[in-house]
Protein backbone atom coordinates (compact mmCIF):
# COMPACT_ATOMS: atom_id res chain seq x y z
CA UNK A 1 0.00 0.00 0.00
CA UNK A 2 1.41 3.40 -0.98
CA UNK A 3 0.67 6.24 1.39
CA UNK A 4 -0.36 9.47 -0.35
CA UNK A 5 0.09 13.09 0.58
CA UNK A 6 -3.60 13.37 1.52
CA UNK A 7 -3.45 10.56 4.06
CA UNK A 8 -4.38 12.07 7.39
CA UNK A 9 -2.20 11.44 10.45
CA UNK A 10 -3.71 9.53 13.33
CA UNK A 11 -2.69 10.20 16.91
CA UNK A 12 -1.81 6.89 18.49
CA UNK A 13 -0.40 6.02 21.89
CA UNK A 14 2.36 8.28 23.11
CA UNK A 15 5.94 7.05 23.00
CA UNK A 16 9.01 8.15 24.86
CA UNK A 17 12.30 8.71 23.08
CA UNK A 18 13.52 5.52 24.78
CA UNK A 19 10.70 3.55 23.12
CA UNK A 20 11.91 4.78 19.73
CA UNK A 21 15.70 5.03 20.03
CA UNK A 22 16.26 2.41 22.70
CA UNK A 23 17.15 2.50 26.38
CA UNK A 24 19.35 5.48 27.25
CA UNK A 25 22.85 5.13 28.63
CA UNK A 26 25.17 7.62 30.29
CA UNK A 27 27.82 9.66 28.49
CA UNK A 28 30.48 7.57 30.22
CA UNK A 29 28.92 4.33 28.94
CA UNK A 30 28.65 5.82 25.44
CA UNK A 31 32.34 6.74 25.50
CA UNK A 32 33.21 3.21 26.63
CA UNK A 33 31.43 1.85 23.55
CA UNK A 34 33.48 4.19 21.35
CA UNK A 35 36.72 3.30 23.13
CA UNK A 36 36.00 -0.41 22.67
CA UNK A 37 37.11 0.07 19.06
CA UNK A 38 40.45 1.86 18.50
CA UNK A 39 39.38 2.79 14.96
CA UNK A 40 36.08 4.21 16.20
CA UNK A 41 37.90 6.24 18.85
CA UNK A 42 40.39 7.57 16.33
CA UNK A 43 37.66 8.62 13.89
CA UNK A 44 35.62 10.12 16.73
CA UNK A 45 38.57 12.21 17.93
CA UNK A 46 38.98 13.71 14.45
CA UNK A 47 35.47 15.19 14.41
CA UNK A 48 34.75 18.79 15.49
CA UNK A 49 33.45 19.15 19.02
CA UNK A 50 29.84 19.83 17.97
CA UNK A 51 29.78 16.63 15.87
CA UNK A 52 31.30 14.65 18.73
CA UNK A 53 28.49 15.88 20.97
CA UNK A 54 25.85 14.81 18.44
CA UNK A 55 27.39 11.37 17.98
CA UNK A 56 27.74 10.87 21.71
CA UNK A 57 24.14 11.96 22.22
CA UNK A 58 22.99 9.46 19.57
CA UNK A 59 24.88 6.58 21.17
CA UNK A 60 23.35 7.59 24.52
CA UNK A 61 19.90 7.38 22.90
CA UNK A 62 19.17 11.10 23.07
CA UNK A 63 18.81 11.99 19.36
CA UNK A 64 18.62 10.54 15.83
CA UNK A 65 21.00 10.58 12.85
CA UNK A 66 21.17 12.82 9.76
CA UNK A 67 19.44 10.37 7.39
CA UNK A 68 20.08 12.49 4.30
CA UNK A 69 23.82 11.89 4.44
CA UNK A 70 24.58 9.47 1.61
CA UNK A 71 25.74 6.47 3.66
CA UNK A 72 22.87 6.62 6.14
CA UNK A 73 20.24 7.28 3.47
CA UNK A 74 21.28 4.28 1.41
CA UNK A 75 21.35 2.11 4.52
CA UNK A 76 17.95 3.11 5.90
CA UNK A 77 16.25 3.73 2.53
CA UNK A 78 17.97 0.85 0.70
CA UNK A 79 15.87 0.31 -2.47
CA UNK A 80 16.74 -3.39 -2.46
CA UNK A 81 16.18 -4.21 1.23
CA UNK A 82 13.45 -1.62 1.84
CA UNK A 83 12.01 -0.62 -1.55
CA UNK A 84 8.68 0.37 -0.01
CA UNK A 85 10.31 3.17 2.02
CA UNK A 86 11.86 4.94 -0.93
CA UNK A 87 8.76 4.29 -3.04
CA UNK A 88 6.53 5.86 -0.40
CA UNK A 89 8.81 8.88 -0.08
CA UNK A 90 8.97 9.44 -3.86
CA UNK A 91 5.24 8.82 -4.29
CA UNK A 92 4.51 11.42 -1.64
CA UNK A 93 6.86 14.03 -3.11
CA UNK A 94 5.83 13.45 -6.75
CA UNK A 95 2.15 12.98 -5.81
CA UNK A 96 1.91 9.88 -7.99
CA UNK A 97 2.50 6.17 -7.50
CA UNK A 98 6.11 5.10 -7.90
CA UNK A 99 7.51 1.59 -8.30
CA UNK A 100 11.30 1.14 -8.33
CA UNK A 101 12.80 -1.26 -10.86
CA UNK A 102 16.48 -0.87 -10.10
CA UNK A 103 19.26 1.39 -8.85
CA UNK A 104 21.38 2.79 -11.66
CA UNK A 105 25.09 3.38 -11.49
CA UNK A 106 26.06 7.05 -11.21
CA UNK A 107 27.77 8.24 -14.34
CA UNK A 108 27.97 11.19 -16.71
CA UNK A 109 29.13 14.77 -16.49
CA UNK A 110 27.40 15.43 -13.20
CA UNK A 111 29.83 13.23 -11.34
CA UNK A 112 32.94 14.88 -12.71
CA UNK A 113 32.32 18.08 -10.78
CA UNK A 114 35.06 18.69 -8.21
CA UNK A 115 34.33 19.89 -4.72
CA UNK A 116 30.70 18.81 -4.89
CA UNK A 117 28.32 20.05 -2.20
CA UNK A 118 26.13 16.97 -2.73
CA UNK A 119 26.02 14.83 0.42
CA UNK A 120 23.59 12.24 -0.95
CA UNK A 121 22.87 11.11 -4.51
CA UNK A 122 20.97 8.10 -5.83
CA UNK A 123 19.73 7.38 -9.37
CA UNK A 124 16.76 5.04 -9.87
CA UNK A 125 14.91 3.52 -12.77
CA UNK A 126 11.17 3.03 -12.26
CA UNK A 127 9.04 0.20 -13.60
CA UNK A 128 7.64 2.47 -16.33
CA UNK A 129 11.16 3.31 -17.52
CA UNK A 130 11.33 6.77 -15.94
CA UNK A 131 14.55 7.83 -14.23
CA UNK A 132 14.70 9.64 -10.89
CA UNK A 133 17.78 11.29 -9.48
CA UNK A 134 17.46 12.22 -5.79
CA UNK A 135 20.24 14.33 -4.33
CA UNK A 136 20.85 16.24 -1.13
CA UNK A 137 22.90 19.42 -1.22
CA UNK A 138 24.60 20.72 1.91
CA UNK A 139 24.40 24.25 0.51
CA UNK A 140 22.30 25.29 -2.47
CA UNK A 141 24.47 25.95 -5.51
CA UNK A 142 24.72 29.21 -7.38
CA UNK A 143 23.34 29.15 -10.95
CA UNK A 144 20.81 26.58 -9.74
CA UNK A 145 18.81 26.57 -12.96
CA UNK A 146 21.82 26.06 -15.21
CA UNK A 147 23.18 23.20 -13.10
CA UNK A 148 19.82 21.47 -12.84
CA UNK A 149 19.25 21.78 -16.58
CA UNK A 150 22.61 20.13 -17.23
CA UNK A 151 21.91 17.34 -14.73
CA UNK A 152 18.42 16.59 -16.09
CA UNK A 153 19.71 16.71 -19.67
CA UNK A 154 22.39 14.22 -18.65
CA UNK A 155 19.64 11.89 -17.41
CA UNK A 156 17.71 12.26 -20.67
CA UNK A 157 20.80 11.46 -22.76
CA UNK A 158 21.62 8.54 -20.51
CA UNK A 159 18.15 7.08 -21.12
CA UNK A 160 18.36 7.85 -24.84
CA UNK A 161 21.73 6.13 -25.25
CA UNK A 162 20.59 3.06 -23.35
CA UNK A 163 17.31 2.72 -25.25
CA UNK A 164 19.01 3.43 -28.58
CA UNK A 165 21.53 0.69 -27.82
CA UNK A 166 18.83 -1.78 -26.79
CA UNK A 167 16.25 -1.17 -29.51
CA UNK A 168 18.56 -0.10 -32.32
CA UNK A 169 16.45 0.40 -35.46
CA UNK A 170 13.24 -0.09 -33.50
CA UNK A 171 13.95 2.91 -31.30
CA UNK A 172 11.25 5.60 -31.33
CA UNK A 173 11.31 8.89 -29.45
CA UNK A 174 7.83 8.12 -28.15
CA UNK A 175 9.46 5.35 -26.11
CA UNK A 176 11.37 7.92 -24.04
CA UNK A 177 10.12 8.30 -20.48
CA UNK A 178 10.17 11.30 -18.14
CA UNK A 179 13.19 12.02 -15.98
CA UNK A 180 12.86 13.52 -12.51
CA UNK A 181 15.50 15.49 -10.64
CA UNK A 182 14.66 15.93 -6.95
CA UNK A 183 17.03 18.22 -5.09
CA UNK A 184 16.83 18.59 -1.32
CA UNK A 185 18.76 21.53 0.10
CA UNK A 186 19.87 21.71 3.72
CA UNK A 187 20.62 25.42 3.23
CA UNK A 188 18.67 26.92 0.34
CA UNK A 189 20.11 29.02 -2.44
CA UNK A 190 19.02 32.67 -2.25
CA UNK A 191 16.56 32.25 -5.13
CA UNK A 192 14.50 29.94 -2.91
CA UNK A 193 15.07 31.82 0.34
CA UNK A 194 13.52 34.89 -1.30
CA UNK A 195 10.20 33.08 -1.90
CA UNK A 196 9.79 31.70 1.64
CA UNK A 197 7.55 30.39 3.20
CA UNK A 198 7.25 28.20 0.07
CA UNK A 199 9.57 25.21 0.45
CA UNK A 200 8.44 22.93 -2.42
CA UNK A 201 9.43 24.31 -5.82
CA UNK A 202 8.15 22.43 -8.89
CA UNK A 203 9.18 23.38 -12.40
CA UNK A 204 6.53 23.41 -15.12
CA UNK A 205 6.90 23.76 -18.89
CA UNK A 206 4.33 25.96 -20.60
CA UNK A 207 4.12 27.47 -24.08
CA UNK A 208 2.62 30.91 -24.68
CA UNK A 209 0.53 29.54 -27.58
CA UNK A 210 -1.21 27.10 -25.28
CA UNK A 211 0.26 24.12 -27.13
CA UNK A 212 0.40 21.07 -24.87
CA UNK A 213 3.76 19.38 -25.31
CA UNK A 214 5.07 16.88 -22.79
CA UNK A 215 8.76 17.54 -22.21
CA UNK A 216 10.82 14.89 -20.49
CA UNK A 217 12.56 16.88 -17.76
CA UNK A 218 10.89 17.47 -14.40
CA UNK A 219 12.77 19.32 -11.67
CA UNK A 220 11.68 19.65 -8.05
CA UNK A 221 13.54 21.53 -5.30
CA UNK A 222 12.88 21.16 -1.58
CA UNK A 223 14.14 23.83 0.84
CA UNK A 224 14.58 21.94 4.10
CA UNK A 225 15.68 25.01 6.07
CA UNK A 226 12.48 26.82 5.08
CA UNK A 227 10.47 23.65 5.80
CA UNK A 228 11.73 23.61 9.39
CA UNK A 229 11.04 27.34 9.76
CA UNK A 230 7.39 27.13 8.67
CA UNK A 231 6.22 23.59 9.54
CA UNK A 232 5.94 22.98 13.27
CA UNK A 233 3.17 20.38 13.26
CA UNK A 234 3.13 17.25 11.09
CA UNK A 235 -0.21 17.33 9.25
CA UNK A 236 0.40 15.04 6.25
CA UNK A 237 2.70 12.31 4.93
CA UNK A 238 4.94 14.77 3.08
CA UNK A 239 5.64 16.63 6.32
CA UNK A 240 6.33 13.25 7.94
CA UNK A 241 8.88 12.14 5.35
CA UNK A 242 10.68 15.47 5.24
CA UNK A 243 10.86 15.49 9.04
CA UNK A 244 12.18 11.92 9.13
CA UNK A 245 14.85 12.58 6.52
CA UNK A 246 16.08 15.95 7.76
CA UNK A 247 15.68 16.12 11.54
CA UNK A 248 17.52 14.27 14.29
CA UNK A 249 15.93 16.28 17.10
CA UNK A 250 14.14 14.13 19.71
CA UNK A 251 11.06 16.38 19.82
CA UNK A 252 10.55 15.98 16.06
CA UNK A 253 11.06 12.22 16.29
CA UNK A 254 8.49 11.93 19.07
CA UNK A 255 5.91 13.94 17.15
CA UNK A 256 6.52 11.95 13.97
CA UNK A 257 6.11 8.52 15.54
CA UNK A 258 3.06 9.72 17.44
CA UNK A 259 1.12 10.64 14.27
CA UNK A 260 2.74 8.10 11.92
CA UNK A 261 3.76 5.02 13.99
CA UNK A 262 4.96 3.17 10.86
CA UNK A 263 8.18 5.21 11.05
CA UNK A 264 9.06 3.27 14.21
CA UNK A 265 10.45 0.52 11.95
CA UNK A 266 12.87 2.98 10.33
CA UNK A 267 14.11 4.24 13.67
CA UNK A 268 14.65 0.66 14.87
CA UNK A 269 17.12 0.24 11.99
CA UNK A 270 18.80 3.48 12.98
CA UNK A 271 19.11 2.31 16.59
CA UNK A 272 21.33 -0.57 15.47
CA UNK A 273 24.14 1.95 14.84
CA UNK A 274 24.22 2.72 18.58
CA UNK A 275 25.68 -0.74 19.12
CA UNK A 276 28.18 -0.47 16.25
CA UNK A 277 30.36 2.57 16.99
CA UNK A 278 33.07 1.64 14.49
CA UNK A 279 30.58 1.28 11.63
CA UNK A 280 28.82 4.46 12.77
CA UNK A 281 32.04 6.49 12.82
CA UNK A 282 33.17 5.13 9.46
CA UNK A 283 29.86 5.91 7.79
CA UNK A 284 29.69 9.34 9.38
CA UNK A 285 33.25 10.05 8.32
CA UNK A 286 32.53 9.13 4.71
CA UNK A 287 29.39 11.26 4.71
CA UNK A 288 30.58 14.20 6.74
CA UNK A 289 34.27 14.90 6.14
CA UNK A 290 34.10 15.32 2.37
CA UNK A 291 30.87 17.30 2.58
CA UNK A 292 32.27 19.62 5.23
CA UNK A 293 35.56 20.03 3.36
CA UNK A 294 33.76 20.89 0.14
CA UNK A 295 31.33 23.14 1.98
CA UNK A 296 34.19 25.09 3.55
CA UNK A 297 35.94 25.28 0.18
CA UNK A 298 32.73 26.42 -1.48
CA UNK A 299 32.04 29.01 1.21
CA UNK A 300 35.63 30.29 0.94
CA UNK A 301 35.30 30.55 -2.82
CA UNK A 302 31.99 32.36 -2.42
CA UNK A 303 33.53 34.71 0.14
CA UNK A 304 36.44 35.37 -2.21
CA UNK A 305 33.97 36.17 -4.98
CA UNK A 306 32.06 38.43 -2.62
CA UNK A 307 35.28 40.14 -1.48
CA UNK A 308 36.33 40.61 -5.11
CA UNK A 309 32.94 42.08 -5.98
CA UNK A 310 33.08 44.32 -2.90
CA UNK A 311 36.57 45.50 -3.83
CA UNK A 312 35.37 46.28 -7.33
CA UNK A 313 32.41 48.13 -5.90
CA UNK A 314 34.68 50.04 -3.50
CA UNK A 315 36.98 51.00 -6.39
CA UNK A 316 34.01 52.20 -8.42
CA UNK A 317 32.73 54.17 -5.45
CA UNK A 318 36.18 55.65 -4.84
CA UNK A 319 36.27 56.69 -8.48
CA UNK A 320 32.84 58.28 -8.09
CA UNK A 321 34.03 60.02 -4.91
CA UNK A 322 37.11 61.34 -6.71
CA UNK A 323 34.96 62.65 -9.56
CA UNK A 324 32.57 64.20 -7.06
CA UNK A 325 35.57 65.71 -5.22
CA UNK A 326 36.70 67.31 -8.46
CA UNK A 327 33.22 68.71 -8.98
CA UNK A 328 33.17 69.99 -5.40
CA UNK A 329 36.59 71.60 -5.81
CA UNK A 330 35.45 73.26 -9.05
CA UNK A 331 32.30 74.49 -7.34
CA UNK A 332 34.35 75.77 -4.39
CA UNK A 333 36.60 77.72 -6.81
CA UNK A 334 33.53 79.20 -8.44
CA UNK A 335 32.12 80.08 -5.02
CA UNK A 336 35.43 81.73 -4.10
CA UNK A 337 35.35 83.83 -7.26
CA UNK A 338 31.72 84.73 -6.65
CA UNK A 339 32.52 85.68 -3.06
CA UNK A 340 35.37 87.94 -4.31
CA UNK A 341 32.99 89.54 -6.80
CA UNK A 342 30.40 89.99 -4.07
CA UNK A 343 33.05 91.60 -1.83
CA UNK A 344 34.03 94.04 -4.60
CA UNK A 345 30.40 94.79 -5.28
CA UNK A 346 29.84 95.32 -1.55
CA UNK A 347 32.70 97.88 -1.50
CA UNK A 348 31.25 99.60 -4.55
CA UNK A 349 27.81 99.59 -2.98
CA UNK A 350 29.28 101.06 0.22
CA UNK A 351 31.03 103.80 -1.76
CA UNK A 352 27.85 104.46 -3.72
CA UNK A 353 25.93 104.56 -0.44
CA UNK A 354 28.34 107.27 0.84
CA UNK A 355 27.93 109.19 -2.41
CA UNK A 356 24.19 108.86 -2.17
CA UNK A 357 24.28 110.06 1.41
CA UNK A 358 26.37 113.09 0.40
CA UNK A 359 24.07 113.76 -2.53
CA UNK A 360 21.11 113.45 -0.19
CA UNK A 361 22.67 116.11 2.08
CA UNK A 362 23.30 118.33 -0.92
CA UNK A 363 19.76 117.83 -2.14
CA UNK A 364 18.46 118.66 1.32
CA UNK A 365 20.55 121.84 1.38
CA UNK A 366 19.39 122.72 -2.12
CA UNK A 367 15.83 122.09 -1.09
CA UNK A 368 16.34 124.40 1.88
CA UNK A 369 17.78 127.09 -0.41
CA UNK A 370 14.91 126.60 -2.81
CA UNK A 371 12.51 126.93 0.06
CA UNK A 372 14.19 130.20 1.17
CA UNK A 373 14.19 131.47 -2.41
CA UNK A 374 10.54 130.50 -2.70
CA UNK A 375 9.82 132.59 0.39
CA UNK A 376 11.81 135.51 -1.05
CA UNK A 377 9.99 135.23 -4.35
CA UNK A 378 6.68 135.15 -2.53
CA UNK A 379 7.66 138.30 -0.60
CA UNK A 380 8.85 139.97 -3.79
CA UNK A 381 5.61 139.06 -5.50
CA UNK A 382 3.71 140.59 -2.59
CA UNK A 383 5.79 143.76 -2.91
CA UNK A 384 5.22 143.84 -6.64
CA UNK A 385 1.51 143.42 -6.05
CA UNK A 386 1.52 146.38 -3.58
CA UNK A 387 3.58 148.46 -5.98
CA UNK A 388 1.19 147.64 -8.78
CA UNK A 389 -1.69 148.89 -6.64
CA UNK A 390 0.24 152.05 -5.80
CA UNK A 391 1.01 152.60 -9.46
CA UNK A 392 -2.62 152.12 -10.30
CA UNK A 393 -3.60 154.69 -7.64
CA UNK A 394 -1.01 157.12 -8.98
CA UNK A 395 -2.27 156.67 -12.48
CA UNK A 396 -5.79 157.40 -11.26
CA UNK A 397 -4.59 160.56 -9.47
CA UNK A 398 -2.66 161.65 -12.56
CA UNK A 399 -5.78 161.13 -14.65
CA UNK A 400 -7.82 163.19 -12.23
CA UNK A 401 -5.18 165.96 -12.26
CA UNK A 402 -5.17 165.96 -16.04
CA UNK A 403 -8.90 166.29 -16.06
CA UNK A 404 -8.73 169.13 -13.64
CA UNK A 405 -6.08 170.93 -15.75
CA UNK A 406 -8.23 170.66 -18.81
CA UNK A 407 -11.19 171.97 -16.94
CA UNK A 408 -9.15 174.96 -15.74
CA UNK A 409 -7.95 175.71 -19.21
CA UNK A 410 -11.45 175.51 -20.50
CA UNK A 411 -12.69 177.96 -17.87
CA UNK A 412 -9.99 180.52 -18.63
CA UNK A 413 -10.85 180.62 -22.21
Amino acid sequence: MINTLNEQPVNRESHTIADILGSPISAEEAMERIKSSPKALQLYSEFPEDIQEKLLSFIQGGRGLPILYDTFFKQIMDPILHPHRLEQFLSTILEQKVRIKQVLQKEGTKLSEKGSLVIMDIVLELEDGSIIDVEMQKVGYQFTGARSSCYSSDLVMRQYNRMKSQKKQDFRFKDMKPVYLIILMEHSAKEFAEVAPAYIHRGYHQFDSGAKIDLLTNILYISLDTFHDVVHNITNKRDAWLTFLSSDRPEDILQLVKVYPEFMECYQDIVEFRKKPEELMSMYTDAFIEAERNTVKYMCEEQQKEIKEQRKEIQERQKEIQEQQKVIESQEAQLKEQRAQISEQSVQISEQSVQISEQSVQISEQRAQISEQSVQISEQRAQISEQSVQISDLKAEIAELGQMIQELKASKE
